[in-house]
């Protein structure tokens, strides 16, 4: 068992030498929205995410975002208004002229 702890810490030392940071991963996950990164890099992404769950998490999370972003305009008719309705309004400012606050 021993020995199986040694070559993984030596497999995980060897990733974070030659992996880019987290910090460089996640621009260059920001910059793979925008345009495709070589197969090299993809590659280091991969490897860094084998031992950083916390980037990979951000990684899924920052497609997610992105993707919903852009099919945000598509739904927008569907989304109910903004604001309140005439009626909710006026109940609203008449309780406030009451003091009757049970309704709000």
């Amino acid at each position: 068992m021993k020995i199986i702890a040694t070559i993984k810490e030596r497999w995980e030392v060897w990733i974070w030498q030659h992996t880019p940071h987290c910090t460089e991963i996640l621009r260059l996950a920001s910059q793979s929205l925008e345009q495709p990164l070589s197969f090299r890099t993809r590659l280091k992404m991969r490897l860094h995410f084998l031992i950083c769950v916390w980037c990979e998490r951000y990684v899924k999370q920052l497609k997610f975002v992105h993707h919903a972003g852009a099919h945000l305009d598509h739904q927008d008719e569907t989304l109910p208004g903004h604001g309140l309705s005439a009626e909710a309004r006026a109940r609203i400012v008449q309780n406030l002229k009451t003091g009757d606050r049970k309704d709000l």
